[in-house]
């Protein structure tokens, strides 16, 4: 068996589960098997390591924040492969940098340009247990970099990719569900579910698997087991790849939820397509990635652009609104406090009347929305934050997920 595995931080969150881990390693591996274990850092270290930066000072250079963060995961790396030894298995540790993992220089989102695995592979033909530092890896300048959020999920599919391997995630999650299972108990586990299904689930708030990872998987038809830690019976969890189960009466296999939206409303701006330019070039240069972009021109050839992001973002966007000169004259409106309720299927992509449901539903419901985006594959609606949970129920009873 050669295998990626991948351990997140609340499974690695005290010596007890890094020597459990260990031991479930010990437990299922046999001579010849090709292991590379991915570590994320243990629970609460990333938090605890930001605290600290602020402690040091009020200005943190992104550059410093990620040669900080990257010691969260060498610290769980290194304890992973002395409980390993401990129990009889060989087994090295290896950091971003040690591992190969080249990427851009930029700090905090970096992105893989290339993975050198020959010093990865001698460990392994030596028979060793290779256990790697999720989230990180280096600059082509020899700075360290770290890949953002979810960045250990996206470390252990592409050395899978690299490798040719199978890719399994372990976490406190038992697998993918229809819904979230805390906000509708009734939720269906899923076997299975396309890498389609599961980019737009990730990228619509689902946080189970970060978005990157999945393209990365998608590309290279790395197959992708979800499930939780130290759970032997693998019949429990979710298979992500390329081919799964559709039924034709059910042309909705899940909804996920995001939090984090604010919409703006720009109305007033000349519709010569130049003031758009630049206002969208405002929003790149602080780096916003806005999401359920609309515009309606009106009688005066003016138009009005309307698009949502996150509460954090809006932050950013808030305080260059205040000293803008192409924005002193514009009337904008804000609705913070938004979720985004997103039903993503393959069926989708050749059923007719999801849509007309979904509205008739909220309609019944009394539950106002707002924007609305759909792709082949899904449809998304913006509600207010405090009517989500009852949307969520009704729309998943509708739909039988």
């Amino acid at each position: 068996m050669n295998v990626v595995q991948k351990y997140g931080g609340t499974s690695l969150d005290s010596i007890e589960k890094i020597r459990a881990v260990a031991k479930h390693i010990a437990s299922f591996r046999k001579e010849g098997d090709g292991i590379v274990i991915v570590a994320s850092a243990m629970g609460g270290t990333t938090d605890e390591l930001i605290a600290l930066a602020h402690e040091a000072g009020s200005e943190i250079p992104k550059r410093e924040l990620d040669a900080l963060l990257a010691t969260g995961e060498q610290k769980t790396v290194a304890l992973l492969a002395i409980a390993l030894q401990n129990l009889g298995v060989p087994a090295v540790s290896m950091t971003g940098f040690q591992s190969g993992f080249i990427t851009t220089d930029h700090h905090s989102k970096a992105k893989i340009k290339e993975i050198n695995t020959e010093r990865t592979e001698q460990f392994l033909r030596e028979g060793k247990v290779v256990v790697l530092t999720g989230f990180q890896g280096i600059s082509e300048g020899g700075d360290i970099t770290t890949l953002g959020r979810g960045g250990s999920d996206i470390t252990a599919v592409a050395i899978a990719a690299q490798l040719g391997w199978d890719c399994e995630i372990y976490s406190d999650v038992d697998a993918i569900f229809t819904a979230d299972p805390k906000i509708y108990p009734k939720a269906k586990k899923l076997d299975q579910i396309t890498y389609d299904e599961m980019m737009e689930l990730a990228s619509t708030g689902a946080g189970i698997l970060e978005t990157r990872s999945v393209e990365i998987a998608k590309k290279y038809n790395v197959k992708v087991y979800i499930g939780k830690s130290l759970e032997g019976n693998e019949r429990k969890g979710t298979y992500v790849m390329n081919d799964s189960i559709y039924i034709e009466d059910m042309p909705v296999t899940g909804i996920s939820i995001s939090d984090d939206c604010s919409i703006y409303s720009l109305r007033g701006i000349a519709n010569d397509g130049v003031a758009i330019a630049k206002l969208f070039q405002l929003l790149a240069d602080l780096h916003i990635n806005v999401d359920m972009i609309s515009k309606q021109t009106s009688a005066d050839n003016t138009c009005t652009v309307s698009f949502s992001c996150t509460d954090a973002q809006s932050k950013d966007l808030d305080r260059a609104i205040e000293s803008h000169e192409l924005l002193s004259e514009i009337t904008i409106e804000k609705q913070p406090n938004l979720s985004i309720l997103s039903l993503v299927g393959v069926g989708m992509a050749t059923a007719t009347g999801v849509a007309s449901k979904v509205f008739s539903i909220l309609a019944q419901e009394g539950i106002m929305y707002y924007q609305i985006t759909t792709s082949e594959i899904s449809i998304s609606v913006t509600v207010n934050r405090d009517e989500k949970i009852k949307a969520v129920i009704a729309l998943c009873e509708a739909f039988g997920l």
